[in-house]
């Protein structure tokens, strides 16, 4: 399989109109359903260990991490800050929080969790809000508050292709 582009490495356009909120409110929403489809079988031992980056539990546990910086986010955007809420790029907080130790369904659980609040907020958001500016701080380029969703989607998306490719490897690949 092609090798997938990591995700500092990515670069994005916000070019689309605001009328594309109900698509990534969608794909928001959506992460949900596919983390608990691809999920419902894997091997719980398995999910947590990985001989090549995070294991399959770390990735979910990261996408449960970053749920505050997205709230942070939107925040940022609603209190018209000039500049987004810096990420930590070591990612401490994941690489500190044990989610090997956790559960599959524990770190779904805290995801959802966490992603429903971010959904029942942003859905009720008109054109204008969506269409606040802020400056992203990594990308130094100027964002809607409908790119930070989109941008959002995007991590998603590139977290559940890791886990999907872990969980797509036999589970004697990751016994170290």
């Amino acid at each position: 399989m092609i090798q997938q582009t990591p995700w500092f490495e990515r670069s994005f356009n916000f070019d689309f109109p605001v009328t594309n909120f109900p698509v990534i409110f969608s794909r928001l929403e959506g992460t949900i359903f596919r983390l608990q489809y691809i999920l419902a079988t894997a091997d719980e031992e398995a999910s947590g260990a990985s001989n090549d980056g995070w294991s399959v539990k770390e990735h979910l546990g990261h996408l449960y991490d970053l749920e505050e910086l997205w709230w942070k986010r939107l925040q940022d955007f609603l209190e018209g800050k000039e500049i987004l809420a810096t990420a930590d790029l070591n990612n401490t907080k994941t690489k500190e929080a044990r989610h090997n130790e956790k559960s599959l369904e524990q770190l779904l659980q805290s995801f959802i969790v966490e992603r429903q609040r971010l959904l029942e907020t942003a859905y009720g958001l008109d054109r204008g809000t969506l269409g606040l500016q802020s400056v992203h701080p990594r990308l130094q380029q100027p964002m809607r508050l409908i790119d930070s969703l989109y941008f959002v989607a995007e991590h998603d998306d590139h977290h559940i292709a890791k886990i999907s490719g872990l969980l797509r490897k036999e589970p004697e690949e990751f016994i170290q």
